[in-house]
C-alpha cells in the first residue's frame, strides 16, 4: 500500500490533526512519515537567548526544530523532517516528488469550501495520491 507519506505542519492545531491522521495511517501500514514545513516569504534571522547563550537562528531552522520536537513524540515510526522556504502547496509537492512518496496527506482549512487553498494546490500538482483529512 503506502510506503512513504508526506504531511505538512505549520504549527496550527488543524495541522496537528492532519499530522495525527498521517501518523495513524503510517502506523497502520508501516510507512515512513515525512513531516514537512514551508516558510513562506523571507527566511529571517532571529537572535535567541542572552549574552553567552545567544544564538542566531533562521525561520527555517526554527521550523525544523519544531518538526524535530514533533517527530520525537512519534518514536514508534520512521519519521523524517524537512523545512524549507516556499509556498506550502509547492513545497509539499516538491518533497513528495523528491522522495518518491506514495501519498500526500493534507488538511482542509477553510470551513466554507470543500478544500483549502493548500489542499487544492496539492491536489492539482501532486505526483501521487492525495488524502484530504477533515480538520476544519
Amino acid at each position: 500500500m503506502y510506503k512513504k507519506i508526506v504531511v505538512g505542519f505549520d504549527g496550527s492545531d488543524r495541522a496537528k490533526l492532519a499530522v495525527d491522521e498521517a501518523a495513524d495511517l503510517a502506523t497502520a501500514v508501516g510507512a515512513q512519515l515525512n513531516l514537512v514545513t514551508a516558510v513562506n516569504g523571507k527566511n529571517r534571522i532571529h537572535e535567541i537567548g542572552e549574552s553567552t547563550d545567544k544564538q542566531f537562528l533562521s525561520d527555517v531552522e526554527i521550523a525544523r526544530d519544531r518538526l524535530v520536537d514533533l517527530a520525537g513524540s512519534m518514536n514508534h515510526l520512521d519519521v523524517r523532517v524537512t523545512a524549507t522556504t516556499g509556498a506550502p502547496a509547492q513545497v509539499l509537492v516538491d518533497e513528495a516528488t523528491r522522495i518518491d512518496a506514495d501519498l500526500i496527506l493534507v488538511g482542509n482549512k477553510n470551513i466554507s469550501s470543500i478544500m483549502g487553498s493548500i489542499a487544492e494546490g496539492v491536489a492539482q500538482k501532486a505526483p501521487c495520491a492525495v488524502l484530504i483529512a477533515k480538520t476544519a
